[in-house]
């Protein structure tokens, strides 16, 4: 956290200047280590957190505690300083790493961790933004109402008649959103007061003892901004921190309470190094130093857009850099760590690890993303969670029991668009190929692993089944959806007919033979340079020059080349409608009257069997993507860069085409097909 930002937030754990703080958690660590024989690596005894039937109490509904440790980077578990965390990951379940959201900062993420809300939905966007409605400023320190959206997962918890308490989290002293018991912020207050008061609430009577309970914890982001990640001071707060959470499962232990509660810990990002510099120019830099974005062209992933409180220019800087707009801001800057960067970069990546009589034991679980952490708070709860962007069920191997998996609501395979296939030529088109290959005869049939959302889809949608593809139609708004197919080498040309563009008749009201010409844009097909089937009007996109010399054509040489090293592959492609940039599909006028403002495109085969023709494999590899749909990179990416940057999650296609992934059960259960959906490589 910005120590400058949060009056009296200040913590001296090196060099001469010692804490009492600190004092207190070093003899605890100390004592700890002087009464236990053998190595560090038996500093805990396993019996402590995996004391599953040592509980002394009834609860009528078990507690749930979540720790937030600000600040732990997932890689600070390789200095193997912190055995009583490290014993954790044998009495509980832990993920690989954690994703935050971006921007990965204190105040935002604290608060989707809450909420399970993106930033740019719940509303605080930073550590310090400007809202132009409200007329002020945020800081660390605004309690006033109006800036905190969405509801938190204590204020859930009251309204399912829970009571909760807080020690310290953002938006827990926020007027509008009290939990029943609450702290005002004092960094000062000791660590060990704060579990002291945690095993306080825990002891009360059922009628006054809260279910929720979260506590935060400045360390070790303290250290990490003064001295930098990798310095010695963070290595001391790394066992400051261990020994807190030692002290809680000792406490937790000698009070019969172990066995008793569900413990979440967390941390809501990590740090980096940073070296200094100024950007005074917002010019194209090849991502050297900063990327760039305006509200339209701000990667998709980042769900970041949609909000007056985001400014017009999005800057990101790369690790180990800071900007600062001013010379004297650079100046008078000492901090040698920092967060905030692309939320997917290994330094930025936080912890999670759970333990407790519901939790799954010595099991570790795949990355994933914070804002799905809501979702498990409330199953553990037993409450209904309100709205947010989670998915209801991505966390369920983290229970000791896997329930049953929510079914998502889809629709039934739509109706096809016309009783029979009939493609016909343009009137200026010439030297087509025959057509009738890719839609009679076919060898075998087609299957299809997606579905419409009930829940998102709101136009009237049907599909064209060819050979190798289908085409998903939307009678309402007379527009495609997308179109998927097998890619296979002896169908992909390396040429397309540009004089040649057919269509199927009694499917669209009005054909798109004829498009405007001008020269700042191109039209490019949604089937790439798949043979014949290029040709259909249907699957035409007008698209910016740029976009259709530039990324798309290295798009189309890129499976040439996943085509000789994968062999078969199956695709998916389509408009994306997201003018306002929040990640969600657009208005029914503005769908109908606007033009689309990205593509998406994933490439998917089989990682240990080939991707026969008309085929679905278990073991899938996918790449999707969104693109912007500009006539411009303003950061000059090379290729490969800007599609990496430019990747999505599979959820996220769905939500902006209303459409529903890997839904053939056959293939997929219910929790492969949510964890597929909810992947966001790295």
């Amino acid at each position: 956290m910005n120590t400058k930002e949060r009056s009296g937030k200040v913590s001296e754990i090196a060099g001469n200047m010692v804490s009492s703080l600190f004092i207190i958690t070093t003899v605890i660590f100390v004592i700890s280590i002087a009464k236990l024989p053998g190595v560090v690596d038996a500093f805990i005894s396993n019996s402590y957190c995996c004391k599953q039937n040592a509980c002394r109490y009834k609860f009528a509904k078990t507690p749930l505690l979540i720790i937030s440790l600000d600040g732990f980077r997932n890689s600070y578990m390789e200095q193997n300083i912190t055995p009583a965390i490290d014993s954790l990951f044998y009495c509980g379940t832990h993920s690989k790493y954690m994703l935050p959201s971006f921007p990965s900062k204190t105040f935002p993420n604290h608060y989707t961790i809450a909420t399970g809300l993106y930033p740019a939905w719940h509303g605080i966007v930073d550590n310090r933004f400007y809202d132009e409605e409200l007329g002020a400023f945020f800081k660390k320190s605004t309690q006033k109402p109006g800036w905190y959206l969405g509801e938190p997962i204590w204020l859930t918890a009251q309204k399912a008649g829970l009571k909760s308490a807080v020690f310290f989290w953002p938006g827990s002293e926020n007027s509008e959103k009290l939990p029943n018991y609450w702290m005002k912020y004092d960094s000062s207050t000791p660590f060990t007061s704060r579990v002291d008061t945690i095993i306080k609430w825990l002891q009360l009577p059922e009628n006054e003892r809260p279910t929720l309970i979260q506590v935060y914890f400045e360390e070790p982001d303290l250290a990490g901004h003064k001295y930098g990640p990798h310095s010695q001071a963070v290595r001391t707060a790394l066992i400051l921190t261990d020994g807190i959470i030692n002290y809680l499962l000792r406490r937790l232990d000698d009070q019969g309470l172990m066995g008793c509660i569900n413990v979440i810990i967390v941390s809501d990002h990590d740090a980096d190094s940073i070296t200094s510099s100024i950007m005074t120019k917002l010019q194209c830099q090849h991502g050297n130093n900063y990327l760039m974005y305006g509200k339209d062209t701000v990667p998709i992933r980042f769900h970041y857009g949609g909000s007056s409180r985001i400014g017009d220019i999005i800057i990101s800087a790369r690790p180990e850099t800071s900007i600062f707009l001013t010379a004297e801001q650079n100046e008078s800057y000492t901090r040698l760590g920092d967060h905030g960067y692309d939320n997917r970069i290994d330094s930025m990546r936080a912890i999670f690890i759970a333990f407790g009589p519901d939790i799954g034991m010595n099991r570790v679980i795949d990355s994933f993303q914070n804002i799905e952490l809501y979702n498990l708070f409330a199953y553990l709860l037993r409450i209904d969670a309100a709205p947010n962007n989670g998915t209801d069920g991505a966390l369920f191997d983290v229970l000791r029991t896997l329930p049953t998996i929510p079914m998502t609501a889809v629709d039934h395979p739509p109706d096809q668009c016309t009783n029979m296939i009939n493609i016909k030529m343009c009137n200026f088109s010439h030297n087509c190929p025959v057509m009738d290959d890719i839609y009679q005869r076919c060898p075998m049939i087609f299957y299809s692993s997606i579905s419409a959302s009930k829940m998102h889809f709101t136009g009237e949608l049907c599909r064209i089944n060819l050979c190798d593809a289908i085409i998903y139609f939307d009678r309402k708004f007379q527009k495609t959806i997308m179109v998927e197919g097998i890619i296979r080498q002896s169908i992909w040309v390396q040429k397309t007919n540009e004089n040649c563009v057919t269509y199927i008749e009694n499917v669209m009201q009005i054909n798109l033979c004829e498009t405007p010409k001008n020269d700042s844009y191109s039209v490019i097909s949604l089937f790439g340079n798949l043979d014949r089937y290029n040709t259909l009007d249907l699957a035409r996109m007008i698209v910016p020059k740029a976009f259709s010399d530039g990324i798309w054509q290295y798009i189309l040489s890129t499976i040439t080349e996943y085509l000789t090293k994968y062999g078969n592959m199956r695709f998916f492609s389509g408009p994306i409608y997201d003018q306002n940039g929040d990640g969600v599909r657009d208005s029914d006028d503005q769908i109908r009257d606007g033009n689309p403002s990205h593509l998406f495109f994933v490439f998917m085969w089989c990682a240990n069997s080939a991707l026969t023709d008309y085929t679905l494999c278990k073991d899938i590899i996918f790449h999707p993507y969104i693109l912007p749909l500009k006539d411009s990179n303003l950061n000059c990416l090379d290729p490969p860069e800007y599609l990496h940057d430019n990747a999505v999650r599979m959820r996220d296609i769905e939500l902006l085409t209303g459409m529903e992934f890997f839904t053939d059960r056959s293939v997929w259960s219910n929790y492969e097909a949510i964890k597929l959906r909810t992947m966001l490589r790295t």
